[in-house]
């Protein structure tokens, strides 16, 4: 079994249960938990890497549009919020230097993930990279294993996570040598087998967690990490549970 209090806890595109995902707002009320933070990075058409989740901008800005088919100037004052509060709401997307720099003057982990609209700009990982040149405890996810594979191969000593989706994948991973950990949702470790995943020592972590669950002291040797909407109930959790 693993010893919990070494289990790392990642607010999920910032602390979003209590504020809105991917904004400065939700990165701070992370790092009021002491946890680190998991957040989307997207490039736009001119080279800018932001703080977004989805590929279209339609569900939080109300503009149907693809994110890399618009240059920052075309976005950067889009208002981001819920449909019905985006006029009483003053979020904008983060830039993700911006992020980084803060989370590296505040030592908070982070996972970033990338998203779809680096597969379809050839100088993204490039960008990329030369942001993340000399960050520390950070490591790269993606559901795009070929992403993985090209920023791998700009920053070899990096971790590179992948974020599955079906069992099936796992049997694939022992082909992929640029893989260092696996991502799963809670829900998948109802079909797959601890004992799949020991095989294949990587490391894992969990998401879609949102604290009350009782896998959570029943977690395999390899977790090394819990991505969360809640991270102070969470870290609630693993303080209050047993050892051993």
């Amino acid at each position: 079994m693993i010893l919990l209090s070494e289990v790392k806890v990642y607010a999920h595109r910032g602390a979003s249960g209590y504020a809105l995902e991917n904004t400065w707002n939700a990165f701070i009320k992370a790092c009021e938990f002491g946890v680190g933070i998991e957040l989307d990075v997207q490039i736009t058409n001119d080279g800018v890497v932001v703080v977004y989740h989805d590929d279209n901008l339609r569900r939080l800005t109300g503009v149907n549009a693809g994110i890399e088919t618009l240059a920052y100037e075309e976005i950067k004052e889009l208002r981001i919020g819920r449909k019905w509060m985006r006029n009483f709401e003053h979020h904008q997307m983060p830039l993700a230097y911006e992020v980084f720099q803060w989370a590296k003057k505040k030592k908070i982990p982070l996972n970033v993930e990338l998203k779809e609209s680096f597969a379809k700009n050839s100088k993204g990982p490039q960008i990329l990279a030369a942001m993340l040149e000399g960050m520390e405890d950070i490591h790269l996810s993606s559901f795009n294993s070929k992403l993985l594979h090209d920023m791998k191969k700009l920053m070899p000593s990096m971790e590179m996570a992948w974020i599955i989706k079906k069992n099936e994948q796992l049997s694939r991973i022992n082909e992929m040598d640029w893989v260092d950990s696996i991502h799963l949702h809670k829900r998948l470790l109802a079909k797959l087998f601890w004992k799949d995943i020991l095989e294949l020592d990587k490391k894992v972590r969990l998401y879609g967690i949102l604290g009350s669950e009782s896998l959570i002291d029943q977690l395999g040797p390899q977790t090394v990490g819990i991505i969360t909407n809640y991270p102070d109930r969470v870290k609630r959790k693993i303080a209050s549970t047993p050892i051993g």
